[in-house]
């Protein structure tokens, strides 16, 4: 299964979205409808993957001139969904670039009017992070990514506070759970 983490593209489909596969919705021409406030609580980021998650994203979608598999060029306010594996993220295209949206902006704009909905797999391969915390929790049977409802988890040990207490680059991210793997194994 692919991940948003990794190179991916945005194929369109006829059917009906299996969510429980990496999916996305892309609304276009909004047409009438106020942004709503929305107030209440919702689920937080993973502090320690969301960013790296969020940088590649936006370079991906900025930068791949055929990210979808159909003539598609994008206008002010197009609002774009990605579902993946472990985590939804939302963009906006505002002044000729993808921008992050943030679930409650996400929600607010999404109330709007729409003429068209267009929707589909993401389909790529699994980046190397998200093969390398498959293996740890395959290895400890302990899940760094899915986190419990409020999406944070206690860490349980040493390795897993420094990960968490700490501010990794992918590349860095990537090498150093590939250390605590080899020292487990």
């Amino acid at each position: 299964m692919c991940d948003v983490n990794g190179p991916f593209k945005l194929c369109t489909c006829s059917e009906k979205i299996d969510k429980k596969k990496p999916y996305w919705v892309l609304k276009t021409k909004k047409v009438e409808g106020e942004e709503t406030m929305v107030l209440g609580e919702f689920s937080q980021p993973n502090s320690i993957f969301t960013p790296i998650v969020r940088r590649n994203i936006l370079r991906r979608l900025n930068s791949v001139k055929s990210i979808f598999d159909f003539e598609y060029n994008p206008k002010e306010k197009d609002l774009l969904k990605l579902c993946g594996e472990y985590d939804e993220y939302y963009c906006e295209y505002i002044n000729g670039k993808w921008m992050w949206l943030d679930n409650f902006d996400y929600s607010g704009k999404n109330d709007c009017k729409f003429q068209n909905k267009t929707k589909g797999y993401i389909e790529g391969s699994k980046s190397k992070l998200m093969e390398l915390l498959d293996e740890y929790e395959k290895l400890t049977k302990i899940t760094l990514y899915k986190d419990d409802e409020y999406f944070h988890f206690p860490p349980k040990k040493n390795f897993e506070e420094k990960l968490f207490f700490s501010k990794r680059t992918n590349k860095e991210l990537i090498q150093f759970i590939e250390e605590e793997i080899d020292r487990i194994k």
